[in-house]
């Protein structure tokens, strides 16, 4: 299964995107957003080594021409961020989120937007979903939603 992670402190200058263990470089705009009645968008917009823009589904679309780097990060530095991994085939059912290695339990919804400062000509990835999902003016979220056990609901920032 592929495993997808973004490594940060909740601002755009200190994040980094990994795939199966590769950091991304190109990336423009990321959309995470997974709910337990079933919501799987995992969508990822980069600059291709054609200099194409390229718009893929994280967990089951080949990513073609895809950039990658060295670490952005030494281990001292990425100490001081939080790691955010999800590992799936594609179905809500088959997803694994942990933070820092930490599988997490209770989730009921996760949302991640990351979009690069720079304005996209193709109006990214808010044009592809019909629903209003996405913010058109955020450029950082990434939150969780858990089920607590009385059965009340908190939401938390992952970085």
């Amino acid at each position: 299964m592929p495993k997808f992670a973004v490594e940060s402190n909740g601002r755009i200058e200190k994040t980094a995107i990994y795939y199966n263990g590769e950091q991304l470089a190109g990336v423009k705009e990321l959309f995470l957003n997974l709910t337990e009645d079933g919501t799987f968008d995992a969508v990822l917009q980069y600059q291709g080594t054609d200099g194409a823009l390229h718009s893929k589904q994280i967990f089951t679309d080949h990513f073609d021409n895809v950039k990658t780097m060295r670490p952005s990060f030494t281990e001292e530095e990425a100490q001081q961020l939080q790691l955010l991994s999800v590992e799936s085939s594609g179905e809500i059912d088959s997803t694994e989120v942990t933070v820092n290695n930490q599988p997490l339990d209770g989730i009921t919804s996760l949302i991640v937007h990351i979009k690069a400062p720079e304005k996209l000509d193709s109006g990214g990835l808010r044009n592809i979903f019909s629903s209003k999902k996405i913010p058109e003016y955020t450029d950082f979220k990434a939150e969780i939603t858990f089920r607590n056990e009385d059965g009340s609901l908190s939401t938390e920032n992952v970085f």
